[in-house]
């Protein structure tokens, strides 16, 4: 299994979200984690800026929801 599939599961995104957030077809991103193909650089690295950006919003939803479970108000945080 290759770092940038790590990454992405890890995420929790699938293919086809990395591919539409980070333009770079699902099958080159298939092939790439794989082993089977090399991503361009400008490829691996809108991919990892998509996986980033996932990760950011799921720790937002996740700040969101036990802010919800403890009665605080939501505190709001910088958004690239």
């Amino acid at each position: 299994m290759t770092a940038l599939r790590k990454l992405r599961e890890r995420a929790g995104l699938t293919q086809f979200t990395v591919a539409k957030k980070s333009s770079v077809p699902r099958m080159r991103l298939s092939l790439a984690e794989s082993g089977q193909l090399r991503l361009r650089p400008e490829e691996e690295a809108a991919v990892r800026e998509a996986i980033r950006k996932g990760l950011e919003q799921h720790a937002a939803q996740l700040r969101r929801l036990l802010a919800s479970k403890q009665g605080k108000p939501e505190v709001a945080t910088a958004q690239a």
